[in-house]
């Protein structure tokens, strides 16, 4: 895998609240651009360009079972930031709006399941088992736990645009002994807002963009232009809480942020782990880089961030 600069592209096409707002600059949401199964004179390219980068295959998608696993994980990811940039803005508004859980996403598979070899693979959301519907995750772990280690169950649900079923052997998990098929997994949500939200973000896929998106639904739904003229470039997963999470590739979407001649770029900051803030620092003094880094750990630090911000003077 091959792995470079993206894009930073204005969020204000791809998010339609249905209220309109004239922004005086524009809220960038930036990407990583990455090339599977590159060709030999591809990977000459890369090694000798420093803007890029070259993984072996099995670590760039994290062990997944395959590209397409990874790729539908990847989608899920993306669709999942959307559920939760709505959460995270009605939220900060004090807004109230519907959420239904949907299924149970395979986010991982542990090193003692068994579940790969029978068919199941990362990204398939489970909606049944054994032919009992499943919503969350809590009602699938109570139905599995009730079961022994050696046992088969058969699940089935969606995989991407498909749908599909597959018989697994139970396994007992640490520390507790508890019965499970062993997989990391979260509840799929889905999040209806009472105002006509759509998203055009298909082209893209993982969870980075959440922070970005929300802040440009909030200035949207309460009509007021946060860019204070600037062009406002950043990155990091968004919470229903609000807390912004750390996100993978930083270096290449400021590379990509300072094409786009940004202002400014919000990078995601946890005080336990300040590997996002290094690396960004890093880069940008490595490489001349103009846009001004902001700390970030969460929707109000960037929405106070924004608010305090002079309005940028017409040239």
């Amino acid at each position: 895998m091959l792995y470079g600069p993206g894009s930073a592209d204005p969020l204000q096409p791809r998010v339609d609240t249905g209220h309109k707002l004239e922004e005086k600059g524009a809220f960038l949401f930036t990407t990583v651009a990455t090339y599977s199964k590159p060709r030999i004179y591809d990977l000459i390219y890369a090694w000798l360009n420093p803007e890029m980068d070259i993984e072996k295959l099995e670590v760039a998608t994290g062990g997944a079972t395959n590209l397409t696993a990874y790729r539908n994980l990847m989608s899920y990811m993306r669709d999942s930031s959307e559920a939760n940039a709505l959460l995270a803005a009605y939220t900060a508004m004090d807004r109230e709006l519907d959420v239904k859980p949907q299924g149970v996403i395979v986010m991982s598979l542990l090193p003692q399941s068994e579940a790969r070899d029978n068919g199941l693979q990362e990204g398939d959301i489970i909606t049944q088992v054994d032919d009992k519907p499943i919503a969350t995750a809590k009602e699938l772990s109570e139905y599995l736990t009730a079961k022994k280690a050696g046992e088969k169950v058969k699940v089935g649900g969606s995989r991407g645009k498909d749908t599909f079923e597959a018989t697994v052997p139970l396994v007992s998990m640490s520390p507790d002994n508890r019965t499970g098929i062993g997989f990391v997994n979260e509840t799929v949500l889905k999040v209806t807002p009472p105002d006509q939200v759509q998203f055009d973000f298909a082209d893209t896929g993982g969870p980075s963009a959440g922070l970005m998106m929300t802040l440009e639904i909030v200035a949207q739904l309460t009509g007021e232009d946060l860019t204070r003229g600037y062009r406002i470039a950043g990155t990091g997963t968004i919470s229903a809480d609000g807390t912004v999470g750390l996100i993978g590739g930083i270096n290449y979407k400021l590379m990509a942020a300072n094409k786009e001649e940004a202002d400014y770029f919000l990078v995601p900051f946890n005080a336990k782990n300040d590997s996002n803030w290094t690396l960004a620092q890093k880069t940008v003094d490595k490489l001349k880089l103009k846009p001004k880094l902001v700390k970030i750990s969460t929707l109000q630090e960037a929405v106070d961030f924004l608010k305090k911000l002079e309005p940028k003077a017409d040239k």
